[in-house]
């Protein structure tokens, strides 16, 4: 639809006007006459936009203009005229189409109608040549480029892919962790994770789109469903670049998105370079690689690991942002939304736990990376693996037997409540506490080590419980309502300090681990653990590296062997 305004710079004397004409937010003018003809007007619009005139129709008012009347034969430049424009319609092409899926449109009404404005005037999406699935350009009404298009049935492994990788779909696809087909759903849930547009995802929507374009692989054609991102107009990625150039926020903006969603790919070419006045800003883009339902992540897969800016302290904007993050609220939204898998937004929610507890200890989010992302080409397990792991059988083993608190810190090892008592400044406080792990005079004294063992080699086991001692349910559920729903986690507690959070989970729902409110006071526990250890040995090199006086501690390992 566009309209072409009729009354710019009318002149009477000799019967001429421009014509204003509006495609897509762009005027474009064209200089008309009173004896111009209908039909001439529709090739001058048809050079302008590349619509044939058999696919035009003018309207003044109601009736529609004949190719072979003068405009002058329908008033058109009378000054008394109630009709202020010209009204063009467009004929569809048979089939082609794009729509914004129900409940996912969001704030992307102007994107779809620029494309569906592309569409009605021919002008067919574009395969591209990069990635394994199908990726389409979609052009608007200027013959721009205005979004890009990914079928869900064109992706990797799945039926109708365009590049020789077809399968089934569900099936495994380029990464164990997402199948093939929901690489959409995760293009989508990284723009709207993407709380206040802090770090600058494009525009993405779930959309549906018929068109010949497409592969059919020879069948007739159907609607497809898939995602739909905005095209961003770049001067080209990160490997364009050196990462020198870019701001630490830039570069730390880019790290949050990837550690919430638990992006598996993220190289230099997935991030674009947009020169604003000067000013390099970072856009991210292809997610569909995220929210996985595993851990198997190596720091390999993240460009920004290996560079400096995520070394560096956490950015006052970036720990505002994730201080503010709401991960229950998210996989809640999500879970409304699209259908994710529960282990993935379980997943999302520990990384975004991590991230949050990481920065709160004052780690970098390389530090922090560390513990959610294995090394490089390793199968050995991440920090985070053998967390949910030991959180998951301590969860087994408690629903299954130990039910009461009591019964919990009855395990608890003496040493680990010690440590609690006396690390809060250590592990709580910015300020660093060199003498908390010095030795003690009695462990010098002392030619046996074992009152001084660490908090973290010291195993917490649950040892055999009698079939007597059975599982009280009700006991165990009113027993956590009693618990004080305090979010700031106490280091001097004597239990466990997991125990100290309840979560706010929605009574009456239907709960699986993702929301399950016991399994995540395990990981939480076991998470702060993690942390403390990893804030103890960079304390530790600090302390070896500035402040050794007279060179009496030899190795990292003799500080860290301390309380």
């Amino acid at each position: 639809m566009m309209y072409l305004s009729t009354h710019d710079e009318v002149d009477r004397k000799l019967r001429k006007c421009k014509l204003a004409l509006n495609v897509a937010g762009v005027c474009k003018e064209i200089m008309i006459f009173d004896w111009t003809t209908v039909g001439e007007l529709k090739q001058e619009i048809s050079k302008l936009l590349g619509v044939q005139v058999s696919q035009q129709k003018v309207y003044f008012g109601h009736i529609e203009l004949t190719n072979t009347r003068m405009l002058d034969d329908y008033n058109i430049f009378s000054p008394s005229s109630r009709v202020k424009s010209l009204h063009v319609q467009l004929s569809h092409q048979s089939g082609s189409y794009i729509r914004a899926c129900p409940g996912c449109c969001f704030d992307t009404h102007a994107l779809i109608d620029e494309i569906q404005e592309g569409l009605s005037l021919g002008l067919s999406p574009v395969l591209t040549l990069d990635g394994t699935g199908g990726t389409y350009f979609m052009k608007t009404a200027l013959k721009k480029i205005g979004g890009v298009f990914k079928p869900m049935d064109e992706e990797a492994y799945a039926p109708m892919n365009p590049k020789n990788h077809s399968g089934k779909l569900g099936s495994t696809g380029l990464r164990p962790g997402v199948l093939s087909g929901e690489a959409a759903y995760r293009e989508v849930a990284a723009y709207l994770l993407d709380t206040g547009h802090f770090s600058q995802v494009p525009k993405t929507v779930l959309a549906q789109s018929q068109h010949p374009t497409f592969n059919y692989l020879h069948q007739k054609s159907y609607p497809k469903t898939g995602s739909l991102q905005e095209f961003m107009a770049n001067s080209g990625t990160v490997d364009d670049y050196s990462p020198s150039m870019f701001s630490t926020f830039e570069v730390q903006k880019i790290c949050i998105l990837d550690m919430r969603i638990l992006n598996m790919d993220r190289n230099e070419g997935n991030i674009l370079v947009v020169n604003n006045n000067g000013k390099l800003k970072l856009v991210p883009i292809d997610h569909g690689l995220s929210i996985s339902d595993n851990f198997e992540i190596s720091d390999y897969d993240l460009c920004w690991m290996g560079w400096n800016h995520a070394k560096e302290p956490i950015t006052s904007e970036c720990y505002e942002f994730i201080e503010s993050i709401d991960s229950l609220g998210d996989i809640s939204f999500l879970q409304e939304t699209m259908p994710f898998r529960d282990v993935c937004l379980r997943n999302i929610r520990i990384s975004a736990l991590l991230l949050k507890k990481g920065a709160k200890a004052g780690l970098s989010l390389y530090n922090i990376g560390t513990l959610l992302y294995r090394k490089e080409f390793s199968d050995i397990p991440s920090p985070i693996e053998k967390i949910i792991d030991d959180a998951y059988d301590l969860y087994k083993t408690i629903n299954k037997s130990l039910t009461p608190r009591l019964k919990i810190e009855k395990y608890l090892s003496d040493t680990v409540k010690n440590v609690f008592r006396k690390r809060q400044r250590a592990f709580s406080s910015n300020e660093i506490d060199f003498e908390a792990f010095l030795p003690s005079p009695q462990s010098l004294n002392s030619t046996n080590n074992t009152d001084s063992e660490s908090i973290f080699d010291t195993v917490v086991t649950i040892s055999e419980v009698s079939e007597e001692d059975d599982f009280d349910e009700e006991s165990f559920e009113s027993h956590l309502e009693d618990l004080p729903s305090n979010p700031n986690l106490s280091f001097s507690s004597s239990t466990l300090p997991c125990l100290d959070y309840q979560s706010p989970v929605k009574k009456g729902r239907d709960t699986n681990e993702a929301f399950d409110m016991k399994f995540f006071y395990y990981i939480e526990a076991f998470m702060d653990l993690a942390i403390q250890k990893k804030v103890k040995e960079l304390m530790s090199k600090i302390y070896l590296e500035n402040l050794n006086p007279g060179g009496r501690t030899r190795s990292c390992s003799y500080v860290f062997n301390y309380n």
